[in-house]
């Protein structure tokens, strides 16, 4: 009958064999459905909400480059992940290497500076953009033969039993269920997964926005990375391909709406006043977005039957531009245990297999998280004397090797 809701459930007998089931098909989800998708015999499916674009693979990709386009900045060790998956050769088309670090505070004398050069690498590592990067991963993703991927499906309910973990599914009218011994929630700081599974998250709101753009400047980029701080949050400025920078400018909540209404030439000369002549004179910039900046974490990552994965499991202040690339380190960790497990013949929804991969993972999100976070609140605070502290900071570092390697070891993915 026209408009009936079909209720079909495939967890008795699914015509495919699920082993992981990814909630979210983000760069976090894809990513980890490709790194599991190596396992020879492993079989996931990947569900994600919206309707994800028809792609062909050995195609050429529908992608145009953009002043409108968001980028992200992306470590080495992501990079060299990226390349293992050989997908890194199709990334780089729309990527831009970071040759140099450059940290000021606006108004005051202390900076420092970080050189690839300096560290023996080629580079720190890439900003892409992400609607490019997206589209490569789809691309691959959709060339694996062991990875099913339903897009326009909305999760309704989760049920985990002692075998296995269902997932109840609505596409359009339809209903459907799908069953595996792992479910991974993978779908972003609002998760819903998460919210099924019954865990709570630690949300503390910063009471800023991050306004988000591309622009260019009379001067070339030179492959410099700038973090500029201000007095009401940090201003990063990354280098693009064509000549074009990323903006990411953090302000107060409720500044940002000015900035965004107005014309292309007043945002420009209230950037350029906010971050100084240091890159050259602003000329032009792209549609501006603007995004609340919270800190949310995830009180447990690992259940019996699944785990919290991404920006569900930690989302984190732009500041560092490390939230991603702690997201891909999570992947990786957790892939090689389920690879090994699926290996052994193991249940890959085994509490104590998942609990180990949580345990593995906590120093480095601990230590990331907190980085950023006292980064934010450190250079958020105008008290005199630990605006000073803070400069007189900078310039000692700028004068420690030793230091900078550290940071620069840090920042790259190679040390935790």
């Amino acid at each position: 009958m026209a408009g009936t809701i079909l209720e079909k459930n495939v967890v008795a007998g699914q015509e495919n064999p699920v082993d992981v089931l990814i909630i979210g098909g983000g760069m976090v989800g894809v990513t980890l459905a490709l790194l599991l998708a190596r396992e020879p015999g492993l079989h996931i499916t990947l569900v994600e909400a919206i309707s994800l674009p028809v792609l062909v693979p050995g195609e050429v990709l529908p992608f145009r480059p953009s002043f409108d386009a968001r980028n992200t900045a992306l470590s080495r060790r992501t990079v060299a992940t990226y390349r293992e998956l050989g997908l890194w050769d199709a990334m780089q088309t729309h990527a831009t290497p970071i040759h140099e670090i450059h940290v000021s505070e606006r108004g005051h004398f202390g900076m420092a500076h970080l050189r690839a050069a300096e560290e023996k690498v080629e580079s720190f590592g890439q900003v892409i953009e992400n609607a490019w990067l997206g589209l490569v991963l789809l691309q691959a993703l959709k060339a694996c033969s062991n990875v099913t991927v339903l897009d326009g499906v909305t999760l309704t309910g989760i049920e985990p039993g002692e075998k296995s973990v269902t997932a109840h599914l609505q596409r359009g009218n339809e209903r459907f269920a799908l069953t595996a011994p792992l479910l991974v929630a993978a779908d972003g700081a609002q998760s819903v997964s998460r919210d099924f599974l019954g865990v709570a998250a630690d949300s503390t709101p910063y009471e800023q926005v991050a306004l988000v753009t591309t622009v260019a400047t009379h001067l070339p980029h030179d492959n410099i990375a700038y973090e500029r701080f201000t007095e009401h949050g940090p201003i990063a400025l990354l280098p693009l391909p064509e000549g074009r920078r990323s903006v990411v400018w953090t302000l107060p909540l409720g500044e940002e709406k000015a900035l965004i209404d107005c014309s292309d030439e007043a945002f420009l000369q209230q950037l350029q006043q906010a971050f100084g002549k240091r890159a050259g004179r602003f000329v032009k910039t792209g549609k501006r977005f603007a995004y609340p900046l919270v800190l949310t974490v995830a009180h447990i990552q690992a259940l019996p039957r699944a785990v919290i994965l991404g920006n569900a499991a930690h989302s984190l202040h732009p500041v560092a531009g490390q939230g991603f690339n702690l997201c891909l380190r999570d992947c990786l960790a957790l892939t090689e245990r389920l690879c090994e497990a699926h290996r052994q013949g193991r249940d890959l929804g085994d509490f104590s297999l998942l609990k180990a991969y949580e345990a593995a993972r906590v120093d480095d999100q601990h230590n990331v998280i907190q980085f950023s976070d006292k980064i934010v609140r450190g250079f958020s605070n105008a008290t005199p004397g630990l605006t000073l502290a803070r400069n007189i900071g900078m310039v000692t570092f700028d004068l420690l090797p030793a230091a900078k390697q550290a940071l620069a070891r840090y920042a790259m993915g190679l040390n935790q």
